[in-house]
């Protein structure tokens, strides 16, 4: 029988819901035997099905959109590549959920792992069933971001009830800044949350404007607004991409971009960002 597959393996193959196979079962739209019960579907049958029906095919296709987390530098680049892929960041975890869910192509993380490792066992565990690249964009400095006036300010111990901008739960920001308090043995008590920022720009001009007096972020950023800035780490940014969509044209005119002259005169004006791996697989599923 290795060459059927079960529901949730066709859900995968076809990235769409499981509940969708059940549907097409019901209405015979799919080929499919029952074997004592239970839903079995020929590979072969399946590619025959999908080759006769490409409207089927494409009614399949994943949405065109960039979730996980936000970057500046990758917004810029999405934007003037004119690649037709729509952005939705919500932060790292959300876009592993979302690209679990078939609601994109691509997702953005730089979630912080044992060992000084970066994304790989998260899209190992959340995406186990998917095909998948995970390409590094970029290595970035971040650290405390705070006003010239705050020149007391050199260590994460010096935040103490001080105003901070918080970012959303299950953010790479606030999973790394969980592991900075805890190696401080800290509590979020000991700082004042003001408010939650949902991009690495509302949460540094936060500071810039005088809402709050400190936050965790990006040295391009702090550097954008005349802030100062003390690093704390050079965290991993990472894409996690479905295979095929890599090869598909949307992408591929992203990278394009990637190589241009444009886009090298577009990366000094992010200070703190290292390319120098663009592109490197760190896992293939």
């Amino acid at each position: 029988m290795n060459d059927y597959i079960t529901t949730d393996e066709v859900a995968s193959f076809l990235r769409i819901k499981s509940r969708k196979v059940y549907d097409l079962v019901s209405k015979d739209e799919i080929p499919y035997k029952k074997v004592m019960g239970k839903l079995l579907f020929s590979k072969k049958e399946l590619d025959d099905w999908l080759n006769a029906n490409k409207k089927v095919e494409k009614a399949f296709k994943l949405p065109s959109v960039m979730l996980g987390s936000h970057d500046p530098l990758l917004e810029e680049s999405l934007k003037r590549s004119n690649c037709g892929i729509a952005i939705s960041f919500d932060g790292s975890k959300q876009g592993l959920i979302r690209m679990n869910n078939f609601e994109g192509i691509a997702a953005g993380l730089h979630i912080f792992e044992e060992e000084e490792e970066w994304n790989i066992n998260s899209v190992k565990k959340q995406l186990m069933n998917k095909d998948v690249v995970l390409m590094e964009w970029a290595k970035r400095s971040k650290g405390l971001v705070f006003k010239k006036n705050k020149t007391d300010i050199t260590s994460i111990n010096d935040l103490k009830n001080l105003n901070f901008a918080n970012r959303q739960k299950g953010t790479g920001t606030e999973i790394y800044l969980d592991y900075l308090f805890k190696k401080n043995n800290l509590t979020k008590n000991d700082l004042k949350f003001i408010k939650t920022y949902y991009t690495e720009t509302d949460a540094v001009m936060s500071v810039y404007e005088g809402e709050t007096d400190a936050t965790f972020g990006l040295k391009s950023e702090a550097m954008k607004f005349d802030l100062n800035f003390v690093e704390l780490v050079k965290e991993r940014f990472d894409i996690v991409l479905d295979k095929s969509a890599y090869f598909e044209e949307n992408f591929q005119i992203l990278m394009k971009y990637c190589n241009s002259g444009e886009f090298n005169s577009l990366m000094k004006k992010f200070p703190g960002y290292d390319l120098s791996e663009f592109g490197k697989f760190h896992y293939v599923s």
